[in-house]
């Protein structure tokens, strides 16, 4: 005759196995987080040798912004440059009609934000793209982007282009150490410069609008991977640095200078170091001068 499992037993082992789990939830959460960042780093390898292999074939230098098209300033550079990193990774971007997938989403975004090139009366992102062809060379329809009513083209993404390459030097050779100018950054939009951190996937916390930190980037991105940021460098090097702020409030807001005297609001950040954005900052990273 069988002896009957007796309650003490029963919860012993119930007991036994919530032991057993508390362990190994976080091991196998940890373990895909990994794997994920694995795919995240070779996803930006893949981006960085792009613009590499784009600067080989133009002169060394990567997409810039300016020229006129129609008596507007076109900036191809910050606008497109995803699209014109596409020929060299043979796959392009998914529209919005689409699935979020490929080697332009990260694994690890926590909330990946559809990307809308709007057409505004002096950014003809849209009429651009279309009278030339390029929005059908893409795969890109003109949709309307929910948010404004404009017009846009929209794609999935989440990487970002330092402004700085596109607006002020283009030049690969024209940038102070390399291995330590950032190209491509983890990002809720496609082009990022110091004073827009508010758009970094590493940040756990609400912020309220305002100054630096816009009202489409207020809520906390919680990304990437362990508290940080994967960026791919100008040598085309892929590193994770660990997100660093000046306070213990990541919504933080400092004043911060520029040699030419200028200064502004910035999000209290230390790595990436937060900045005014524009031609007149200086600083680690962000500038062609690498703040030296």
């Amino acid at each position: 005759m069988k002896k009957a499992v007796t309650l003490i037993e029963l919860l012993v082992v119930i007991a036994i196995i919530a032991i057993l789990a508390a362990i190994l939830f976080p091991v196998f959460a940890q373990a895909r987080a990994s794997a994920q960042q694995t795919a995240n780093v070779s996803n930006l390898k893949q981006l960085g040798l792009a613009g590499m292999l784009y600067a080989g074939d133009y002169d060394d230098n990567l997409p810039a912004n300016g020229g006129t098209w129609n008596g507007k300033t076109i900036n191809a550079g910050s606008w497109y440059w995803i699209f014109t990193f596409s020929t060299y990774v043979k796959s392009r971007p998914a529209n919005v009609a689409q699935t979020a997938s490929g080697i332009y989403v990260s694994p690890l975004a926590g909330r990946v934000q559809k990307q809308y090139l709007d057409e505004t009366g002096s950014n003809p992102r849209v009429s651009f793209a279309v009278q030339n062809g390029l929005a059908a060379e893409w795969g890109l329809t003109p949709t309307t982007n929910p948010a404004n009513g404009r017009v846009a083209l929209g794609f999935y993404a989440t990487y970002a282009i330092n402004e700085h390459i596109c607006d002020e030097n283009q030049s690969l050779s024209g940038w102070a150490n390399p291995s330590q100018a950032y190209m491509i950054l983890e990002a809720t939009d496609t082009e990022i410069e110091g004073d827009e951190l508010d758009e970094l996937y590493s940040r756990t916390q609400d912020c309220t609008p305002g100054g630096p930190i816009s009202s489409e980037y207020s809520k906390a991105t919680r990304g990437g991977y362990s508290g940080g940021t994967t960026m791919v460098f100008l040598d085309s090097h892929v590193k994770w640095t660990k997100s660093v702020w000046g306070s213990t409030n990541q919504c933080a807001v400092s004043l911060v200078s520029n040699p030419d005297g200028t200064s502004g609001l910035a999000m209290n950040y230390k790595v990436p170091l937060g900045t005014t954005g524009g031609p007149s900052v200086r600083a680690k990273g962000w500038s062609p001068d690498n703040g030296e």
